[in-house]
């Protein structure tokens, strides 16, 4: 039990920082009281209530070189029976289960949460049905034409193609037969056999491909 004081706080700055030791149970100089009471009270003020306080035997002090500590008297503040202690401990306790049945909670709401947002809406499932149906459609129609036998391919294009590929073609066949001419021209007196030498430069003349092939017959393969 508190130890019984017959003095009395007489001052409102003594009542505001003997409430605030009293709450903190901490040490602390004037300069700490008044600062963390928000100037509420002035430093004379402070220090008039804690002397008053340490004479009433409501404070202690304990001077170290040039500053004194001022403290609440522990036999002035009120203890716990310990019947109190154990239903505080109980509750505690009940406290953190509550807390862990929150937190699993909680994490397993987050969980659904994520799934719901990572789903999609009913209106994106329509949306997205009606594109497949859309593309499903188009490669029946395209199958149906490839099983027909039916020429994907306008007559224009193809007309137009095989120009390309027969302009093509000359050109590709010009430029080899002048290569073959320079080729020649310039190994003819060198050691070694010229198809060393090719090789040698990785170069190739194309000689499988036929030069004198039909591009239409190429399409038409």
């Amino acid at each position: 039990m508190p130890k019984e004081k017959k003095t009395s706080v007489s001052s409102k700055p003594e009542r505001l920082v003997l409430d605030y030791m009293s709450k903190q149970n901490r040490p602390y100089s004037v300069t700490d009281i008044v600062s963390n009471l928000h100037a509420a009270v002035t430093k004379t003020e402070c220090q008039r209530a804690v002397n008053s306080l340490v004479e009433k035997e409501l404070l202690t002090s304990k001077t170290f070189g040039k500053q004194t500590i001022y403290v609440v008297r522990q036999d002035t503040i009120e203890t716990v029976n310990p019947d109190e202690l154990a239903s505080i401990d109980k509750r505690l306790a009940q406290l953190r289960e509550n807390i862990a049945e929150q937190k699993s909670r909680q994490k397993q709401l987050s969980t659904e949460l994520a799934s719901l947002n990572s789903a999609l809406t009913t209106e994106e499932i329509e949306h997205r049905l009606i594109v497949l149906t859309s593309k499903n459609e188009q490669s029946k129609e395209h199958l149906l034409l490839l099983q027909s036998g039916s020429q994907l391919v306008p007559v224009e294009e193809r007309q137009r193609v095989t120009r390309e590929m027969e302009t093509h073609r000359k050109l590709w066949a010009q430029r080899r037969r002048l290569f073959k001419d320079m080729f020649s021209t310039v190994t003819e007196n060198l050691p070694g056999k010229p198809k060393e030498l090719l090789e040698e430069l990785d170069i190739s003349l194309d000689d499988p491909i036929d030069i004198n092939i039909n591009p239409r017959d190429l399409l038409s393969t």
